[in-house]
């Protein structure tokens, strides 16, 4: 196993960097991680690379027999020491490896030729690794804010730029807006406080969430109004998935009011959704714990 710390030259450096540039231009990690394993097998010469997650999800790069190869002889050597991952590797037909650790995942690159990597592989690698660390923590960052942008801290659930964007692809007939509203949530609040409060909403996105079908989202619009936006093959299917909701919230100790819409031709989702509004306080005037579906 090769692990070569040495300075290395300048032109080597300068090869690292041109190649590197296209792991910084990628949008997503599974992309970044398979232009890392290329960039890793183009500087080192190496004739096949693989990334390998603690959960056992796996990339690989170059010929496919030599990369199952190299994937089953890391398995096999999980905990065991240099030694033994060494034999393992040349065991596999792969006896000159390289294994760098990018963040839990584990990078190896190897070859079919004995001392195929020379006293700078190492350190190139590194550099190669360095490189693609600072983009995938780029990315998760980036995820992060938009994660944040976009959902709600408190419940998890998506809000405003989502919820809009699903409400422009309401399809005539087929789109359904339900527009949702907690009974009495300010009384929870004032008697028990807002911490109690948060807990309640939590508590009932849950099982809200529970009477959905696997497709169906789940919006928070407001600070105790909601909305679901789904694809249904009419008001019956609408009058359904409203009453499983109700439902769903009293199992929790909690009433909802329910208004529904379904989207009618030369009608903008926004629209739908005061349709849905307005049924929804119908249901409120009378006397909440029910749903209404707009005409």
């Amino acid at each position: 196993m090769v692990r070569s710390h040495n300075r290395v030259r300048p032109d080597s450096v300068q090869l690292v960097l041109e190649h590197t540039l296209s792991i910084m231009k990628a949008t997503t990690e599974g992309q970044l991680i398979e232009r890392t394993l290329a960039v890793a097998c183009e500087v080192t010469g190496a004739a096949v690379a693989a990334a390998i997650d603690p959960d056992g999800t796996q990339w690989t790069h170059g010929d496919h027999n030599l990369a199952g190869r190299l994937v089953d002889a890391r398995r096999q050597t999980q905990g065991s020491r240099l030694g033994g991952i060494t034999t393992a590797f040349t065991k596999a037909g792969l006896p000159s490896a390289i294994t760098m650790s990018f963040g839990d995942t584990l990078l190896v690159v190897a070859s079919t030729e004995p001392a195929r990597f020379g006293s700078e592989a190492g350190s190139l690698l590194a550099l190669v690794v360095a490189h693609a660390q600072a983009s995938r923590d780029r990315l998760r960052e980036m995820a992060q804010l938009s994660r944040r942008a976009n959902s709600d801290p408190l419940t998890g659930l998506r809000h405003y730029r989502p919820f809009e964007e699903r409400l422009c692809a309401s399809s005539p007939g087929h789109t359904a807006v339900i527009a949702v509203d907690v009974d009495d949530f300010k009384k929870i609040n004032d008697k028990y406080g807002h911490q109690a409060g948060d807990d309640a909403l939590v508590a009932l996105v849950d099982a809200l969430r529970g009477a959905l079908r696997g497709d169906d989202l789940l919006y928070r619009i407001g600070g105790d109004e909601f909305a679901v936006v789904v694809d249904v093959n009419g008001p019956r299917e609408v009058a359904t998935i409203a009453r499983r909701m109700l439902e769903a919230a009293r199992r929790v100790g909690q009433t909802i009011s329910v208004g529904a819409a379904l989207c009618v031709p030369g009608e903008t989702g926004r629209e739908t959704l005061l349709r849905a509004d307005k049924a929804l306080y119908d249901a409120k005037r009378a006397g909440r714990d029910t749903a209404r579906l707009a005409a």
